[in-house]
C-alpha cells in the first residue's frame, strides 16, 4: 500500500524521502538496515504512530466506558473478552495512552530544531495513487497540529479529499471537495464534529469514531467511497515496535494464543482447534525438537474454558509436555510475530520493528523466505541480520546512510548511486565490507584501561 514518505525534522531526519515502489507500484517486501541509532525505528515510529492517531477519539469513549463498567464489575472469573481483561490487554499493548494526537506525536520533532514538523505518506491503493500529509508546530504549550490533508481519487481524477489547517489558538479552517460528503446532515455532523474535536485529534480519528455510530449503508450514501476506502486501509496497518502492537485478528483464531479464558460452546471449541492447527503447522517446520503444540484446557462452573498453549518436545530421547510459557524468549517472539505474518500474506500492511530480535538467523531467514513467497500485503521490518539480505531482491534491501554531518538518506540497493549490482554479487558480503554504507566504524575498546582509571579515581579520594 505504501508507496513513500516524506520526513521534514522528524526526529532523527532533517529531510528524508523513502521511495517504496517498483515500477509504480508498492514494493512487498521491505527490509531496513542501519547503524544503531541511525534512524531504523523512526521510521517504524511514523508509522506506528499514524496508526495508533485513527483510533484515539474511540479510546476516549472505550476508555471511559471500561472504567464504568470496571467500578461496576465484581467477577473476578471473568474471561478474556471482560472490562478488566480488555484493559490489562490494553495496559499491554501500550494503545491505552492513545487518546490524544499531540502526545502521540510529542517526540516527533527533531531536537534543538523549532521548524514544523512534516510527515507525508505516499500510498497505492487499487491502482490509485494518494498522500496523507501532516504538519506539526510548536508553541509554549507543546507541539500542536497545523494541517492535516488527504490527496486521493475523487471521481474519475486525483485531488485534495480534504485539508484542515489550524493555529495554536484553536481557530482552524476546514477545505472539503465537493464529493466527500452529500450536503445535509452528514455534512452538518462532520464539520461539527471537527470544529469541536480537531487539534486534539486527527480528522481521520474524528471520522472514525462518526463510523463506527452510523451503519454502513448510511455511509455508503453519503460519504466518498474513495475515502472510504482509504480509511479501511489505514485502519487495517498493523504493527508491532516499541510504541505498542496492533494486529488485526482472524476470526477463527485466539487473540491471545499462549493462555486465557473462553466461553464453553462450539465456536470457540472450532476458533480454539483452528489456532492449535495453524499453529503446529507453523512451528513444527521449524524446530527439529518439537514434536506437536496443542492445549490444554480445564472447564470451570461458570461454562468457561481455561486454555494454555502446551508442545511436545523431544528432550534426553524422550518426548516431554512442556507449557510454552517456559520457551525461550526468542521462540516466544516467534508466538507473537505469527499472527503479524499472517496478516502480511492475507493483504494487510505490517511494520516490525528489529524483526529478527532474539530469533536465529536460519530461522528468521527462513520465515522473511516463506512470507516472500506468499504474500499478498507488504511487509516493512527493520533488521541487523545480514543473512536476510539473500532471500530478498536488492531492491527490496534499504541502508540508512548518514555524512559526516549528520544528514541522512535512506535508499534501496538497487538505487545506491553505483554501479548496478549484478545478479551473482553477495549483496551481504558487499555490505558488511561496508559498499552500502550504513555499518559502524568501530575501534577497540580498551576494557582494562577504563578500570585502570577508574581505580586511579578511586585511589585519589
Amino acid at each position: 500500500m505504501f508507496t513513500g514518505l516524506h520526513f521534514k525534522n522528524y526526529k532523527s531526519f532533517r529531510k528524508v524521502d523513502i521511495d517504496l515502489k517498483k515500477n509504480k507500484l508498492p514494493k512487498k517486501m521491505i527490509a531496513i538496515y542501519g547503524e544503531n541509532g541511525s534512524g531504523k525505528s523512526n521510521i517504524v515510529s511514523a508509522f506506528t504512530s499514524l496508526s495508533q492517531s485513527l483510533d484515539t477519539v474511540n479510546n476516549q469513549a472505550n476508555l471511559a466506558k471500561l472504567q464504568k463498567q470496571i467500578a461496576d464489575s465484581s467477577d473476578e472469573n471473568a474471561d478474556q473478552s471482560t472490562p478488566k481483561n480488555v484493559w490489562l490487554q490494553l495496559l499491554r499493548s501500550g494503545n491505552i495512552t492513545n487518546t490524544y494526537l499531540p502526545r502521540i506525536f510529542a517526540d516527533a520533532g527533531m531536537i534543538g530544531s523549532t521548524a514544523p514538523v512534516v510527515l507525508q505518506y505516499d500510498f497505492n491503493i487499487d491502482g490509485s495513487t494518494g498522500y496523507y500529509r501532516l504538519v506539526f508546530n510548536r508553541s509554549e504549550q507543546g507541539i500542536y497540529l497545523a494541517e492535516e490533508s488527504l490527496y486521493y481519487l475523487i471521481k474519475r481524477s486525483s485531488g485534495i479529499l480534504f485539508k484542515i489547517t489550524g493555529d495554536a489558538e484553536g481557530k482552524m479552517k476546514l477545505q472539503w471537495s465537493p464529493s466527500l460528503f452529500k450536503k445535509g446532515a452528514m455534512l452538518e455532523l462532520v464539520e461539527n464534529e471537527t470544529q469541536r474535536l480537531w487539534g486534539k485529534n486527527s480528522f481521520l480519528a474524528v471520522f472514525n469514531s462518526i463510523q463506527s455510530d452510523n451503519n454502513r449503508q448510511y455511509l455508503k450514501n453519503n460519504v466518498s467511497s474513495n475515502f472510504l476506502r482509504v480509511l479501511e486501509r489505514f485502519n487495517h496497518v498493523a504493527f508491532r515496535g516499541d510504541d505498542g502492537v496492533s494486529v488485526n485478528n482472524f476470526r477463527l483464531l485466539l487473540r491471545n494464543m499462549l493462555h486465557g479464558q473462553i466461553l464453553d460452546n462450539d465456536n470457540n471449541q472450532h476458533i480454539l482447534e483452528t489456532t492449535e492447527a495453524a499453529l503446529n503447522k507453523y512451528f513444527v517446520p521449524l524446530y527439529s525438537d518439537i514434536y506437536q503444540v496443542f492445549y490444554r484446557t480445564q472447564g470451570n462452573s461458570q461454562d468457561r474454558i481455561a486454555y494454555e498453549l502446551f508442545e511436545k518436545k523431544r528432550i534426553g530421547g524422550e518426548v516431554i509436555e512442556v507449557p510454552f510459557c517456559l520457551e525461550s524468549n526468542g521462540t516466544k517472539r516467534l508466538l507473537d510475530l505469527f499472527p503479524l505474518f499472517l496478516n502480511a500474506v492475507h493483504g494487510e500492511t505490517v511494520i516490525i520493528d528489529e524483526i529478527d530480535q532474539g530469533i536465529h538467523d536460519l530461522l528468521i531467514d527462513r520465515l522473511v523466505d516463506s512470507v516472500a513467497e506468499d504474500i499478498q500485503g507488504q511487509l516493512i521490518f527493520t533488521t541487523h541480520d545480514t543473512q536476510v539480505m539473500k532471500e530478498l531482491e536488492p531492491s527490496a534491501v534499504y541502508v540508512i546512510q548518514s555524512d559526516v554531518d549528520g544528514n541522512k538518506q535512506v535508499v534501496s540497493l538497487s538505487k545506491n548511486g553505483k554501479a548496478n549490482i549484478a545478479a551473482h554479487n553477495n549483496i551481504q558480503k558487499m555490505y558488511l565490507n561496508g559498499y552500502f554504507a550504513g555499518i559502524p566504524h568501530v575501534s577497540d575498546v580498551d576494557f582494562a584501561a577504563i578500570l585502570q582509571d577508574i581505580q586511579i579515581s578511586l585511589d585519589k579520594k
